[in-house]
């Protein structure tokens, strides 16, 4: 062997002794989490509803008493029903109205259009019980604006209280969905083909129904499929506004069972749990079949807006003024309400509003040891929970679409199936998981780490839905080169993947530290005395007759959001002036 022949022998060894610390180990800890955190709560569920007793007592044995008895209730037949109207009636309108909006922001010269897109997601940025207490304050029964236009104009009033009012307020909830899909489908399309037929002779009409309207095809059904699943495990409305005229939903039906049965935790929830997953499962999987095609129809030149916007005409001044009066009435004046009724005695026509001014809604909220709690403790899950949400799905994300893991290709349904997963059983699942599994469960389920668990992933998806694209925007080329000279993965993530992602990563952070202060669907049956959170407690708090620290509680939430929001933009506008410097 001659030395001029022992660097072409080194080179190789050095290069394998590299590979001998592989990521394959840390790769399948990453894998084994998500895989265990998303399909762990189904389990016990699965067990408990078919157990004649509850799990912790004894003598149950295996039985479908707990189906049995579901199904011949009346009452779950009228809450199935209530919900499937709701849920009709709320997706159309929320994805005729959502598309409507798309066509003006996009394809027309409505005066304001760039002001009205960003309005229209106020909805997704409003707490949702916050959204639904300003609402009941202002629209409801008794609410400000009912009274005025009922007992002193003595004009026709309207129910919130009945399923069309429910409707309309779930509809304005989910319009962002429907608008977003259908924005996104109308900027990717190619406006020549609009340009064509007004080049021909055509007209407005026959330009939206011959070539706009069928390009949003796609995006109505699967905004329209989605909207509708989520319409099926609401909770809030139904608890605000259909309790106190006995309107109950399938959600509403289950927490109030767990809520007021005479044997605590029964079977005939995680049953009735099992049944709502299994609806919910089975509309995705259609959605799933129907868009698995979709693509086919995608035009196949350049996105082009139309040479030309749909000129409105005379109408462009009514279409602006309407729209602008939706947004008021939806989103604006509702946030009002509630700022208004957290400052108030009672919010009546009859009095005005600073006579019965004062402070103790808000004195409230900080000597109350529950509501001061609830506070602490939402921040407490938003921050620890965003942070780590983050972390453990960026590297899920970065294995799923930029390693050689065997087992990758699983990943991204495991993280968005949560999401597919109604709160409320996800709730159901992760109490008797906690209590079924000794340990860590009897640790999580005592204490404030166990709703943060739940929360985080009920929400996971978030945090994917916004790395996934981000890194898909990403050449791979850089990490090629950086394996190339002999790093490894978890080097060439650390250094280069992470880094570039760095956008992404707040963008998810901020979202899921939003979303963590407003959720309360997955906790509603793990809160316990001392582990207050926000969303359960302006539910108990509104049981008791107590609007107006509900109505304090939700605008903290409120002011909550707009702070993480505008850190965000400020950081994201700081970074993009750093660039162009």
């Amino acid at each position: 062997m001659t030395l001029d022949t022992l660097p072409s022998r080194a080179a190789p060894q050095q290069r394998g002794r590299r590979r001998l610390a592989p990521a394959a180990p840390g790769q399948y800890l990453v894998w084994a989490l998500v895989a265990v955190l998303a399909l762990a709560p189904l389990a016990p569920l699965v067990y408990t509803s078919v157990l004649s007793k509850p799990y912790y007592l004894p003598g149950g044995v295996f039985s479908m008493d707990a189906y049995r008895q579901l199904f011949t209730d009346p009452a779950i037949r009228t809450a199935a029903l209530n919900t499937l109207v709701f849920a009709t009636c709320a997706t159309t309108a929320a994805v005729v109205l959502g598309a409507a909006f798309a066509v003006l922001v996009t394809r027309t010269d409505l005066p304001g259009r760039r002001l009205l897109g960003p309005a229209l997601l106020a909805p997704l940025l409003i707490p949702p019980l916050g959204l639904i207490v300003g609402w009941e304050s202002l629209y409801g029964p008794s609410g400000y604006l009912t009274q005025l236009w009922h007992r002193n104009l003595h004009l026709p009033v309207w129910n919130l209280t009945s399923l069309p009012g429910m409707s309309a307020l779930g509809a304005v909830v989910t319009l962002p969905i429907a608008y977003l899909t259908c924005k996104a489908v109308l900027e990717g399309a190619d406006g020549t083909l609009e340009d064509a037929v007004r080049a021909s002779g055509g007209g407005t009409l026959l330009v939206l129904r011959t070539v706009t309207v069928p390009m949003l095809r796609t995006a109505l059904l699967d905004s329209g499929m989605l909207i509708f699943t989520l319409s099926l495990e609401v909770l809030g409305i139904p608890l605000f506004l259909g309790r106190p005229v006995n309107i109950q939903f399938i959600a509403s039906y289950l927490y109030d069972s767990w809520s007021n049965s005479p044997l605590p935790d029964p079977p005939i929830v995680s049953a009735g749990a099992i049944l709502l997953l299994v609806v919910t499962s089975g509309i995705l999987l259609l959605r799933g079949r129907l868009l698995r095609h979709s693509t086919r129809y995608t035009a196949g030149t350049r996105a082009t807006p139309p040479a030309h916007p749909i000129d409105l005409g005379r109408w462009r001044a009514p279409v602006a003024g309407a729209s602008a009066a939706f947004v008021a009435l939806t989103s604006a004046i509702p946030l009002l309400g509630l700022a208004l009724m957290s400052n108030v005695t009672s919010l009546t026509t009859l009095v005005a509003p600073w006579h019965l001014w004062t402070g103790d809604n808000w004195r409230q909220i900080w000597t109350d040891p529950t509501l001061h709690r609830a506070i602490t403790d939402s921040l407490t899950v938003a921050a620890i929970g965003s942070l780590a949400t983050v972390v453990h799905v960026a590297l899920a994300t970065v294995i799923a679409h930029r390693s050689g893991f065997r087992l990758r290709r699983t990943l991204p349904a495991l993280l968005v199936y949560p999401r597919a997963t109604p709160g409320i059983v996800f709730g159901v699942g992760f109490f008797w998981l906690f209590l079924i599994a000794d340990w860590p469960g009897a640790m999580l389920r005592t204490s404030l780490w166990g709703e943060l668990v739940a929360l985080c992933v009920r929400n996971m998806t978030l945090s994917y839905i916004v790395l996934a694209p981000a890194l898909a925007r990403l050449s791979p080329e850089l990490a090629k080169a950086s394996a190339a000279s002999g790093a490894g993965w978890w080097t060439t993530t650390r250094r280069i993947t992470l880094p570039l992602l760095r956008p992404a990563l707040l963008s998810a952070l901020v979202l899921m530290f939003v979303t963590l202060i407003s959720d309360y669907d997955p906790v509603v049956f793990l809160t316990k005395p001392g582990t207050e959170l926000m969303g359960t407690t302006m539910l108990q708090t509104w049981a008791k007759g107590l609007p107006g620290p509900v109505a304090a509680l939700a605008l903290v939430q409120v002011l909550l959001v707009t702070v993480a929001l505008a850190l965000g933009l400020g950081w994201t506008l700081r970074k993009k002036a750093h660039r162009h410097a």
